[in-house]
């Protein structure tokens, strides 16, 4: 390998973690404004008080999670090509005679996602998810009284 295929590939793989990580900070924005979001709709609906306009209080807290969830899928599917293309320079790398798992632990992929990234996608889902519970909670409370 020449200093200059070197260079070359080595700007590539920062490259592509540096995807990586914008995309890991895309999703965790978007797990945020969710939750703010459904909060601001919560309040809404307390402040409404009647069952009828909570309950599309509620829909529409249904339809923020819904969009966040594709926002969501849509950055993991950008994040993951980014882990196949730092794969394949670290592939090129390996057949240059640099293996990476003498300097540092390197983990395979599952299915194109490493193992810690499926759990971070689950916690973040769940959060999502959960993030309807105030609208949801605020419409029975109006139903109650």
């Amino acid at each position: 390998m020449q200093d200059r295929d070197f260079a070359i590939a080595s700007l590539l793989l920062q490259d592509q973690q540096r995807l990586i990580a914008a995309g890991k900070v895309q999703r965790w924005d978007v797990v945020k404004w969710t939750i703010a979001v459904n909060l601001a709709l919560a309040t809404a609906s307390v402040g409404i008080g009647t069952s009828g306009a909570s309950i599309i209080i509620v829909l529409f807290a249904v339809l923020v999670t819904l969009g966040a969830g594709a926002l969501v899928y849509h950055y993991n599917r950008r994040i993951t090509g980014a882990l196949r293309d730092a794969d394949r320079v670290t592939a090129y790398f390996r057949e240059a005679g640099i293996d990476f798992s003498k300097i540092i632990p390197v983990e395979r992929a599952l299915g194109g996602r490493a193992p810690y990234d499926a759990e971070e996608l689950s916690i973040l889902g769940s959060i999502i998810v959960l993030s309807i519970l105030p609208a949801l909670l605020a419409w029975l409370v109006s139903m109650a009284s």
